[in-house]
């Protein structure tokens, strides 16, 4: 197959009847145009315009190949144009655990409707790691340290967990890690602040904690209700410290982790960069 530098230019040249039209449309120079259907002509061993007064002439070999690349091309810019609507027309597919649906971003979705109405979205509230390169979703908010290979990342938010329950529930101060461990605990599905706390507080496998496991979004209410205790960001549950319904009995070490945007390497359609635009603007106020 010819270099298709070449077969472009010879394609604006017999349309347009001139390497002068053809390279102002290319925004080269009309010797470089030139230069590009000789290199052609030379490659097919065939002659494919001749000059003809001050204005070129096709021969009937280049007005066969004219034809054919001018469909080419066509087709080429129709497809073009089909995949760069549908880009844009495309809804953005964003996952994140259920509890941060539920109590940060599901409470600033009709900002996000309000400034961007042009923008759908797919919500998939879920604990599970979703492969951002098999095409699952197009924006994942995952906790962590944010040092996963092969991916864009972001922070969002910083979230020093802690551990909550109702205020109630344990008589007196807490005066270590010990004084907490035979009381049930609840956790999200898939997470890991639980073992987060156990493993920063030097508690091993032998340290049994009695956890069950549920959606993120049930978690606060069993809380809150009494029956036990819950690592999670601070964030989350600022407000229910604040009115009394919950109280900090342990706080997490200072360290990186965080919410992070995580998106694939390389360039975003517009959509997702405005939707990560929205999410960084969102957080703002919290991480004051």
């Amino acid at each position: 197959m010819p270099a298709l530098s070449a077969l472009r230019a010879f394609e604006a040249t017999a349309r347009l009847g001139g390497f002068s039209a053809a390279g102002r449309e290319l925004s080269v120079t009309h010797a470089a145009v030139a230069q590009q259907v000789r290199a052609l002509e030379r490659r097919l061993e065939t002659t494919l315009v001749v000059r003809e007064g001050r204005g070129l002439r096709l021969t009937p070999e280049g007005g066969d190949l004219a034809r054919e690349l001018a469909g080419a091309f066509s087709a080429i810019a129709d497809a073009v144009e089909r995949l760069a609507t549908d880009a844009a027309q495309r809804p953005i597919r964003v996952t994140m655990t259920p509890s941060f649906a539920s109590q940060w971003f599901m409470p600033r979705y009709a900002d996000f409707r309000r400034r961007h109405p042009e923008h759908d979205l797919i919500l998939h509230p879920s604990a599970d790691l979703v492969d951002l390169e098999g095409g699952g979703a197009d924006v994942a908010i995952r906790y962590g340290a944010g040092d996963w290979p092969g991916v864009e990342v972001s922070l969002l938010l910083m979230s020093h967990y802690v551990i909550v329950g109702a205020p109630d529930l344990v008589p007196g101060a807490v005066a270590g890690p010990q004084d907490l461990v035979h009381l049930p605990w609840f956790a999200e599905l898939g997470s890991t602040e639980v073992e987060h706390w156990r493993a920063a507080n030097g508690l091993g496998p032998e340290t049994k904690l009695r956890v069950t496991e549920m959606p993120g979004h049930l978690v606060l209410q069993v809380l809150r209700e009494g029956a036990g205790l819950a690592a999670t960001a601070e964030v989350f549950v600022r407000e229910d410290i604040r009115a009394g319904r919950l109280k900090v009995y342990w706080k997490g070490q200072s360290e990186r982790s965080g919410y992070w945007i995580v998106t694939r390497r390389g360039a975003q359609r517009p959509a997702i960069r405005d939707f990560v635009r929205w999410l960084k603007a969102a957080s703002a106020p919290a991480q004051g």
